[in-house]
């Protein structure tokens, strides 16, 4: 007997099908309901509202442990269900990182028990030991930041991945730039409180050379890279002539795809962020996802206090998790954008590049993992709706025609509207 039965939804190509799902797995896609079919446990009318693979984000920053006063798993998974999403992928930056064996295992065990949605770890690289060993927890990727370490030390780093057939996550930023352009520019007190000083510090030109650097380390090891987001139309020309050699993907922000560095004008020190947003005459927009292989969300939520400190010690990062489909839904109202380049840049590609298994399409055998969109609800981007602890963003009030509505996890409901429910997660390798 099924589980559940979602009737009357139309697939992003206008055809209305129903789905039968059983044991949390799509059994059956169906144009007509059978008599015989209606023996399933609950049945969900979706009154032909459009139905998307469930969302994956492979970039997110959920602070636990050791930042759990920013934002939790469970904090933050409730963000993912109300924004849309199935699946989320944690970055290593917490602490302690996970870059050891040990240091994995427990955010895997810290997640299993708070997450309200499916999920997989990056790693961080430390030592060839340590890559090596953390290999057996099969990690979705490992992440690299490099505007933390010298030349030297990023190829070593880059050689230790290179051993274990994963992909290589990239935060592209050259060091040494970017510290003396901070060192220059922070030495005049008028910069102090012009944010817009930092997205010069950490220039469009350091990412470039980062950019650059990482594609002849990857060529040389014969490595897997996926550059974390991309913000300058420069690194895209640079990244199109690497294609034809190199094995690279590359992902956008909602931030950078929405936002340039005249936002800092506006809303001040809390749109801060790394890589900064960009000036005009660099940043990405929509028209650019084409060249683009995914959206992550890049979600790095702070504590309002930590967010409005001067230019140089406020700290970096936008919450993102629910705000990213309203955004993108609002694009394809605005005949910008395809429902289709918005599954391939969330669900296909993600699951593709990071090897998901039974996730990123809806098809017989797959996860239930599904998205339910309503591309006539319309309103204002609002905190008060956010159940991130990060009660900011840069699109507050921001008019938006297109949202989710309900959001099915392996054929449980999670969220509905706006109200989460409660659900037993997986990870996902």
């Amino acid at each position: 007997m099924a589980d559940l039965i979602l009737k009357n939804c139309k697939t992003i190509t206008n055809d209305i099908v129903n789905l039968i799902i059983e044991d949390g797995k799509i059994k059956e896609i169906k144009k007509e309901l059978l008599h015989s079919d209606n023996t399933s446990d609950e049945t969900i009318d979706i009154k032909e509202k459009i139905i998307i693979p469930g969302l994956i984000d492979t970039h997110v920053h959920l602070r636990d442990p050791g930042l759990t006063h920013k934002e939790d798993w469970k904090s933050g998974s409730q963000a993912a269900s109300h924004g849309g999403y199935t699946t989320v992928i944690d970055m290593p930056n917490t602490i302690p990182p996970t870059d050891t064996l040990k240091s994995f295992k427990e955010k895997k065990e810290i997640a299993l028990k708070k997450s309200y949605v499916d999920f997989a770890l990056h790693a961080g690289v430390k030592t060839r030991k340590d890559v090596q060993e953390i290999l057996t927890e099969n990690p979705a990727s490992y992440k690299i930041f490099m505007d933390l370490y010298e030349i030297d030390e990023l190829y070593e780093m880059f050689s230790y991945v290179s051993e274990t057939k994963k992909p290589l996550s990239l935060h592209c930023e050259d060091k040494n730039l970017v510290d003396y352009n901070i060192k220059t520019l922070s030495s005049n007190p008028d910069n102090n409180n012009k944010t817009i000083s930092y997205s010069y510090a950490r220039s469009a030109l350091a990412e470039l050379i980062s950019v650059n650097r990482a594609i002849e380390f990857a060529k040389k090891l014969n490595l897997q890279i996926h550059l974390c987001h991309i913000s300058t139309r420069q690194t895209l020309e640079l990244i199109r002539e690497a294609r034809t050699s190199v094995n690279v993907t590359i992902e956008a922000t909602p931030h950078h795809l929405f936002l340039d560095n005249s936002t800092y004008e506006t809303y001040g020190i809390k749109a801060k962020t790394n890589p900064p947003l960009r000036d005009k005459n660099y940043n990405i927009s929509i028209g650019c996802l084409k060249e683009f292989d995914s959206i992550g969300t890049d979600h790095a939520p702070h504590t309002l206090e930590e967010k409005q400190k001067d230019t140089w010690s406020s700290a970096a990062g936008i919450p993102g998790l629910e705000v990213t489909i309203p955004l993108l839904l609002t694009e394809v109202n605005n005949n910008r954008l395809t429902l289709e380049e918005i599954v391939r840049l969330t669900s296909h590609n993600p699951a593709r590049i990071f090897n998901i298994p039974n996730k990123g399409k809806i098809d017989v055998g797959f996860d239930a993992d599904i998205t339910v969109l309503d591309m006539k609800k319309e309103g204002k981007i609002n905190l008060d709706n956010f159940y991130t602890n990060g009660k900011y963003s840069p699109f507050e009030n921001r008019y938006y025609k297109g949202s989710n509505v309900m959001t099915i996890n392996r054929g449980n409901v999670i969220c509905d509207e706006n109200v989460v429910i409660k659900n037993l997660c997986k990870y996902i390798y």
